[in-house]
């Protein structure tokens, strides 16, 4: 019966021991994935879509200007997009930059007056947008650039804009 006793004490401390060093190992462990500095580090070396989104009838697609100089950008307009009054872009400053806009029901080309430099930001706004769903739905920009002195299009992102629910 002492045996039998022993042994099951031995067994419960030995469980619990056990027990308590796991559960120290995992706070310790998750403790250190929290300190540390995340290991996913990403080195941008192309132009690439920070934010887009909808202010009212305006749409914004901005872009971050890493690693070149763009000389033009191209989107591709959304089928959903019925016509907008006008296209602005403008920089990390808020002030306008001078560019050229040509348009098509399907694609917008913007070339700027000057080659723009790696560092800011540009911000290009659809102003006055009319959709032909006025409901809820998700819009797709397709964005590429050109570098300055390098011929061919260079693909920078697709930017997404979720339209809210007017219904």
């Amino acid at each position: 019966m002492k045996s039998l006793i022993y042994g099951g004490l031995t067994a419960l401390l030995l469980t619990t021991a056990t027990t308590a060093m796991a559960q120290s190992t995992n706070r310790i462990q998750a403790e250190a994935a929290l300190s540390e500095p995340s290991s996913m580090i990403f080195n941008f070396s192309a132009p690439i879509i920070t934010n887009s989104g909808a202010l009212g009838s305006t749409q914004f697609i901005r872009i971050a200007v890493i690693g070149m100089t763009l000389k033009d950008l191209q989107i591709a307009v959304p089928s959903q997009m019925e016509r907008y009054d006008s296209v602005r872009v403008i920089d990390q400053a808020g002030k306008e930059v001078s560019t050229k806009i040509n348009s098509s029901k399907e694609r917008v080309g913007i070339t700027f007056d000057q080659p723009v430099a790696p560092g800011g930001y540009l911000q290009v706004e659809f102003v006055g947008v009319r959709m032909s769903t006025p409901n809820d739905g998700i819009l797709q920009y397709g964005v590429t650039g050109k570098r300055a002195g390098v011929s061919g299009d260079i693909p920078i992102g697709t930017a997404r804009i979720q339209l809210p629910n007017r219904g």
